[in-house]
């Protein structure tokens, strides 16, 4: 005869079978509305308000860090009152990563490729940033839309294996007073005593700027366009948040520095002259590039100067056995960087696989190489190295 359970016991029994319910429940994720958690990388590009005539820097930021070994995306940025790209950066932690941006009308399409894996460790500083000029004649109000494609978006883990992807849009609003439209200078080591020109729109005499992780002092204001400060002690200005503040109004814009160089000349191929290097961190005195030639791939050579001072740079091309096939001589500015097609640096010799291009410069410079492929319309980057 089975003994029937009486209340108390049945009472026990009840809120034991609730109880392993609800742990069962939690960990397996099944609460109604409870989403499981998000396992791949998710992309944003921040909201932004830029008065007529300042600057739009648009952010692209990872939301949780996750170590990304290579990456592509494709941004577009629609509104007529959107000028035509002015400064593109690319960070990583440890400034390994390199990239290039590819330019065409109302958007950029990205190659980066990070060799320590360290691209997107770090929350605190956008992947990459696009400056954008606003148009004067912009009326208040207009919006421009900051749109991540989703049909060009690949990121890969560690492994090599594509990580899920979340994209969230922007959105920018013409409004406000005060922009930054660059510093000065903007990236490298700055030894203690540098003047740093906030360069911009809107400043008041009372502007308050901040700058992460810096110190500084004799904040000065130079006129509504530009506040400058005095470094007193030895700052990497690469990918330091600089915000400005005009504490009348309460309004603050916000900042990521970089060294923003001017191109020297433009090449013949129309791949190569849409595209921005984006350099990593590592700079050369002397450096290797194999070059890649296969079908429609060919490859091209970009070297930026990111001193204050004059580069002289050798080029030589040399053969399977080491002898030099061709050598050009370059003088790069201060703040200026070359990109071209190797048969544009080696007229009259025939880059090959098998070659190598050895880059030797007075200064230490950065060095990228571009893999070109004329029938995918891509251009990838390819990292200098230290032996042939």
């Amino acid at each position: 005869m089975v003994q029937p359970i009486l209340p108390s016991r049945f009472h026990t029994y009840m809120i034991r079978i609730a109880i392993l319910s609800l742990l069962l429940i939690s960990t397996t994720g099944l609460f109604a509305g409870d989403d499981p958690p998000f396992s791949g990388v998710e992309l944003a590009i921040p909201d932004e308000t830029v008065p007529p005539g300042g600057m739009l820097q648009l952010k692209v930021q990872i939301t949780e860090p996750k170590p990304i070994s290579k990456g592509g995306q494709k941004a577009h940025f629609a509104g007529r009152m959107l000028g035509a790209p002015l400064g593109i950066a690319l960070f990583s932690p440890s400034g390994d990563a390199s990239g290039t941006a590819l330019v065409s009308n109302g958007a950029v399409q990205f190659s980066l490729s990070s060799s320590l894996i360290d691209m997107g460790n770090n929350v605190d500083y956008p992947i990459v940033t696009i400056a954008m000029p606003v148009k004067a004649t912009a009326k208040e109000f207009q919006t421009a839309d900051l749109t991540l494609d989703s049909s060009f978006s690949d990121w890969q883990d560690p492994k090599g294996k594509n990580y899920l992807v979340m994209l969230n849009n922007g959105t920018m609003t013409v409004g406000g007073t005060v922009s930054i439209s660059n510093i000065v200078p903007g990236g490298g080591l700055q030894p203690a005593g540098t003047k740093i020109a906030i360069q911009g729109m809107g400043f008041q005499t009372n502007s308050k700027v901040q700058i992460d992780e810096t110190k500084f002092n004799n904040q000065t204001y130079v006129s509504s366009k530009e506040i400058d400060v005095t470094l007193t002690r030895a700052t990497n200005m690469t990918s330091r948040r600089v915000r400005v503040t005009n504490q009348s109004t309460n309004e603050t814009v916000t900042y990521y520095s970089y060294a923003r160089t001017v191109a020297t000349g433009r090449s013949t191929h129309a791949l190569i002259a849409a595209t921005v290097p984006l350099f990593s961190q590592s700079t050369w005195a002397l450096g290797y590039l194999k070059p890649v030639i296969s079908g429609s791939q060919y490859t091209g050579l970009a070297v930026q100067n990111p001193t204050s001072s004059a580069a002289s740079l050798t080029l030589q091309l040399l053969s399977t056995n080491g002898s030099v096939l061709k050598t050009k001589l370059i003088k790069l500015a201060a703040y200026h960087r070359i990109s071209r097609d190797l048969t544009e640096f080696f007229v009259g010799a025939v880059p090959s696989n098998g070659t190598t291009v050895k880059v030797t410069s007075s200064i230490p410079v950065q060095v990228l190489g571009l893999l070109v492929d004329d029938t995918l319309g891509t251009v990838d980057p390819i990292n200098a190295t230290a032996k042939p």
